[in-house]
């Protein structure tokens, strides 16, 4: 284990080789970052910062922090993909720092530095903190609120041998919590205060009872601990404004739409087609937190043993990460909507807790069950199990990759070899555990993990990421592009809104798509292929499709336009 004063330096270096490196190379992807990224140029080009709009409609899905980050990225960046992107890699890399430092102040700097990183060098990090939208800020600012309860509390090793003397909250501390709520708010809405608040409230309560089994406290007691009304004065005080603001400007009209349709609605019902079952939250964790998540069943029941250990002094720490797993997982499990990226503020406290079974690993004081004759054997046995499920996921990698690039980007086959990562990081800690030196193995995983999801997140997405997209159709079009007249029908990839620069014309009928063609030889069209039938007999003399645009699902989308002269059809290199 190297000497902790390099431990904040190890985990910074690790997050921005996943997060930095290549940072602007994928053109923008799925729906929510190309609307967030067009979404804050026209706040920008407008000089508006208080009403969201995109494509010239107001935007009711996001509060404005990500557009206001945004804003701040194109001005030291550029109009680009990496501005797009470099607030929300910044505030993940203050994410990492923030678990190594609540992992040191409760359970020790060992758990603190294997906590920030396996949360630094997760797959979910690298996904949505080179992501541009709200989730980063979201994890950011309530992870900082946890930090601040940490230190302000103190549910530390010493507070756990006396129960009773978990200190109230002091005021200053409530303050800064309610400040970084009220900026979560801002980010992502009412969940960046109402959670945060219940899992405190629920770790408070469950500390009394560890605490004091037969004099318990009344409820208005353990509130008044964590300072529930300074809390919510100071998240009043920062997010109040602008939502204040936007409701005046709007004549309620963005609150309606955001509170009743995007917060009410989505919890409450399947929006879009993102439904799953109860096993969906711990599916979507597995993966994310991979490779960290080969120990990730060993930890949670490592964590459930040291819970139910009332002599360990590790036991109070960890009643307030589970308290703040639970709450997050819990929530989102209950809804009707659900996303991988709702439960990314519950991976700071997964980070913490495998990076605990780690820690007691390596020092050989994991607590067993008491079935268990031989806890050495099995201790060597449940890591022998990880490393070879380290070994199988790089096979997967090493056979899954090309095959998924032979069917979307052809040509990198060569993507297979980042399934020697993990291979090799497997056999390095298998033999330095044969060695008996667990400190080694332990740091052939972090390794490994920095090495594979570094090139996953860089070098692979940019290879699929330029397939044939609508950022390759745009730079295609060349000058073209920029003097069209662009148009959709019915639907519009807010992808090409972003690369197109403008505002697209909506139509509402094949009809007016043929008006639009023949009105000017610049104008642009896209439509959906499954609206190809609609469309053709419409297309006045001259016109066709220019070039077909691949999604993620089974359908394109077609760009309609003045064929040159010669060119029966699709002319653009990008055309199937």
């Amino acid at each position: 284990m190297p000497p902790s004063r390099f431990h904040g330096w190890i985990v910074a270096s690790a997050a921005a080789l996943v997060l930095l490196v290549r940072l602007g190379g994928p053109a923008l992807w799925d729906d929510d970052e190309p609307k967030n990224a067009a979404c804050s140029l026209a706040m920008l080009d407008a000089g508006d910062w208080v009403v969201p709009t995109f494509n010239g409609r107001l935007r009711i899905e996001k509060p404005p922090l990500v557009n206001w980050l945004q804003i701040a990225g194109f001005a030291a960046c550029g109009r680009n993909e990496t501005g797009a992107r470099i607030g929300s890699a910044l505030l993940t890399i203050g994410t990492c720092l923030l678990t190594w430092r609540i992992g040191c102040r409760l359970l020790g700097p060992g758990t603190g530095l294997l906590g920030g990183l396996a949360m630094a060098t997760c797959v979910w990090t690298a996904v949505g903190g080179r992501g541009s939208t709200p989730d980063a800020p979201l994890l950011f600012f309530t992870t900082l609120a946890l930090f601040l309860f940490t230190r302000g509390i103190r549910p530390d090793a010493a507070a756990s041998a006396a129960p009773d003397s978990l200190r109230r909250l002091p005021v200053a501390s409530a303050v800064g919590i309610g400040a970084a709520c009220g900026a979560a708010v801002l980010a992502k809405g009412p969940v960046g205060l109402v959670l945060p608040l219940v899992a405190f409230t629920a770790f408070a309560t469950l500390a009394d009872w560890m605490g004091r089994p037969h004099d318990r406290p009344s409820l208005a007691s353990r509130l008044a601990a964590i300072r529930p009304v300074s809390i919510l004065a100071a998240a009043v005080v920062v997010a109040a404004p602008w939502y204040a603001w936007v409701t005046l400007r709007t004549e309620g009209e963005w609150l309606r739409g955001f509170l009743l349709v995007h917060n009410l609605g989505r919890f409450t019902a399947t929006m879009e087609g993102h439904a799953g079952t109860i096993l969906y939250y711990p599916t979507v964790i597995a993966c994310g937190l991979y490779p960290w998540s080969i120990v990730l069943a060993a930890a949670v029941w490592h964590a459930a043993a040291v819970l139910r250990s009332p002599a360990d002094p590790r036991r109070l720490p960890l009643a307030l990460l589970a308290c703040w797993a639970v709450v997050w997982v819990g929530a989102f499990s209950c809804s009707g909507t659900k996303l991988p990226g709702y439960v990314w503020p519950a991976y700071p406290a997964l980070a913490i807790a495998t990076g605990l079974f780690l820690h007691d690993w390596s020092r050989r004081r994991l607590t067993l069950p008491a079935w268990c004759r031989s806890p050495e054997l099995f201790a060597d046995r449940v890591m022998r199990v990880a490393w070879s499920i380290l070994a199988a996921s790089g096979l997967a990698f090493a056979v899954g990759l090309p095959l998924a690039a032979a069917q979307v980007a052809p040509g990198g086959w060569w993507l297979g070899l980042c399934g020697a990562i993990p291979c090799a990081a497997a056999a390095v800690a298998w033999r330095c555990q044969s060695n008996r030196d667990p400190d080694r193995a332990l740091a052939a995983l972090a390794v490994g993990a920095c090495l594979l999801v570094a090139a996953l997140a860089s070098v692979g997405a940019e290879w699929f990421g330029s397939a044939r997209g609508p950022r390759a159709v745009v730079a295609g079009l060349g000058s073209r592009a920029a003097d069209a007249r662009w148009a959709y029908l019915w639907n519009v990839p807010p992808s090409l809104v972003f690369y197109a620069g403008g505002r697209m014309q909506k139509l509402d009928a094949p009809a007016d798509v043929a008006a639009h063609l023949a009105g000017h030889p610049l104008s642009l069209v896209v439509i959906d292929s499954r609206q190809e039938q609609l469309v053709a007999p419409e297309l006045p003399p001259g016109c066709g499709v220019l070039c077909r645009i691949p999604t993620l699902s089974a359908a394109e989308y077609l760009l309609l336009g003045t064929l040159p002269a010669g060119d029966a059809a699709d002319p653009l290199a990008c055309t199937d």
